[in-house]
């Protein structure tokens, strides 16, 4: 049996389907809920951060999600005309432009709006606060790194979280090439490559500090301290590739 909400609806009621039963006026709040809705999806986003919005930006994720939900509802809904719908995506479409060239023209909204690239690895050495600002595992760092054809950190020079959520490398030349902190996963590592600190080794050889990466040579029958970087006691064998 049909609701009496269902009763009352008149099959292909071209007004009803086009127009809708509302007050003309009503497009006037469409247009303030749309902007309110849309500000909320920006600001929603940013909290969220660049992590959860992949190679998007804010103000794309933004136009997708209005997109979505303004040609959907007019689609499925009997008690959504479509003009309100064509409504909201105009809207939507002017706000996207006017945020554009807002932000073309002012730094300050840009920065707020997209954010800017954050230094994960600085010669070598991971940038901790970079890492917890971004809501980052040295798993995911090490993962973005190996898919730049990364194999140490002793290659990489600088390395950005940028604004799109993607990682960017800059490498060191050939020429400057030096030991680094493996980045391969936990399971291809031996134990026998770790060394904590208060222990001797009687090998001749660099090792890194498993946390940020920070490399040093250890001596033979040398007792290794604490990483003069972040006091972490745990240390791994370095990688080299000098080609």
């Amino acid at each position: 049996m049909l609701s009496p909400l269902m009763e009352d609806i008149r099959i292909f009621d071209f007004h009803r389907i086009f127009i809708g039963t509302e007050p003309i006026g009503f497009l006037l709040e469409i247009v303030f809920r749309t902007i309110i809705m849309y500000a909320y999806t920006i600001v929603l986003l940013r909290f969220l951060g660049k992590r959860s919005m992949g190679q998007l930006s804010t103000l794309e994720l933004a136009i997708i999600i209005c997109f979505g939900s303004a040609v959907g509802d007019p689609m499925m809904g009997a008690e959504v005309p479509i003009l309100h719908g064509i409504v909201v995506i105009t809207t939507v479409a002017l706000l996207q432009t006017a945020m554009e060239w807002i932000i073309n023209r002012n730094k300050k909204v840009e920065n707020f709006m997209e954010g800017k690239a954050d230094c994960l690895i600085d010669d070598g050495i991971i940038m901790f606060d970079a890492l917890k600002k971004n809501n980052l595992s040295h798993a995911d760092l090490f993962r973005s790194l190996r898919n730049k054809d990364v194999e140490h950190l002793g290659q990489v020079n600088k390395a950005f979280f940028e604004t799109s959520g993607l990682v960017s490398v800059l490498f060191h030349p050939p020429k400057k090439l030096k030991p680094g902190l493996g980045i391969l996963p936990d399971e291809f590592i031996n134990d026998s490559a770790y060394l904590n600190a208060g222990e001797k080794t009687t090998l001749n050889a660099d090792y890194s500090c498993t946390n940020c990466g920070f490399t040093k040579h250890i001596k033979p029958q040398e007792i290794i301290a604490a990483c003069a970087v972040c006091k972490q006691k745990l240390f791994i064998k370095s990688d080299c590739n000098f080609e």
